[in-house]
């Protein structure tokens, strides 16, 4: 906790007059798995990024200086990707069974992970759930339960990545992929933009579920136009504006994972041993 007279920088939504004091959250990124940020206000959900600047930098906040001289970005962030892999945990799914239907509640049930009871509280959350579960309405006395449907949870993706797709042309940070395609035949180009939403989406997925994702889709014409020019992967122009779209063109389908923050990075450095897999905060106390 930051002292009375100690202030951070952030850029982040506006709040309006009035509203609740954030909550600030200590969850597993949905990508990694490592300790991250989030923010719940006015029953939203938000991600914190921290811009470290590794050195002894400062800030000026009226008359004071204040030692901290990071910067802290706070953005929207679709629930759904947070829900995805605790349900996928949750369910406890087997060779023999497709798991267990759950209560909202004891979906985010922890003993570890006890910042995870506050995403109950979103709003709109059980419409959340319904969008990637198979959902079962009991009698009057008893509530909604949940599991996790792999077939909606993959449908929700690829909507995910054809949103994308319809708003390319907006993307301000897409600027030098917007010029790449559009020298490109329309086949290709179609492909290029669908490939680069693919990668924006895998972002926020673990590495199983951006494979799965990545599976669902082809780029033939893409394929044919490298082999034959030899033209640099379009993920090059999301390296040159800043944007975390990395690929192997030898392995058209292969989705690695996303860079790492500064938080991040430095907890990836630290020692492990005796660390627990994110599936352990989800087991009850014994």
């Amino acid at each position: 906790m930051a002292s009375p007279n100690q202030h951070r920088i952030c850029i982040g939504p506006k709040v309006p007059k009035g509203a609740e004091n954030p909550i600030t959250l200590l969850l597993p990124s949905p990508s990694s798995g490592l300790p991250s940020r989030y923010v719940i206000q006015e029953g939203k959900l938000y991600e914190m990024q921290v811009v470290d600047p590794e050195g002894l930098r400062s800030w000026f906040v009226g008359d004071t200086i204040q030692s901290d001289g990071s910067l802290y970005i706070i953005t929207p962030i679709d629930p759904v990707f947070m829900i995805l892999p605790i349900l996928d945990i949750m369910r406890q799914q087997t060779a023999e069974s497709q798991g267990r239907f759950l209560v909202l509640h004891d979906i985010f049930e922890s003993d570890q992970y006890t910042s995870l009871r506050h995403l109950a509280l979103l709003h709109r959350i059980e419409d959340f759930l319904s969008l990637v579960s198979e959902v079962r309405t009991g009698s009057m006395d008893r509530a909604k339960t949940f599991r996790l449907d792999d077939a909606k949870a993959l449908a929700w993706m690829k909507q995910k990545v054809q949103v994308l797709v319809d708003r390319f042309e907006s993307v301000k940070t897409l600027t030098d992929a917007i010029a790449y395609t559009e020298s490109l035949p329309d086949a290709c180009r179609k492909e290029a933009i669908t490939q680069s939403a693919l990668k924006l989406v895998s972002a926020y997925l673990s590495e199983s579920w951006a494979t799965k994702l990545a599976g669902e889709y082809e780029f033939p014409e893409l394929d044919k136009m490298e082999s034959r020019t030899q033209l640099p992967s379009f993920s090059d122009f999301g390296k040159r504006s800043g944007m975390d779209l990395d690929e192997d063109p030898k392995a058209k389908k292969e989705v690695k994972k996303p860079k790492l923050s500064v938080g991040q990075r430095k907890l990836a450095k630290a020692n492990t041993t005796g660390m627990k897999p994110l599936s352990s905060f989800f087991a009850k106390k014994t």
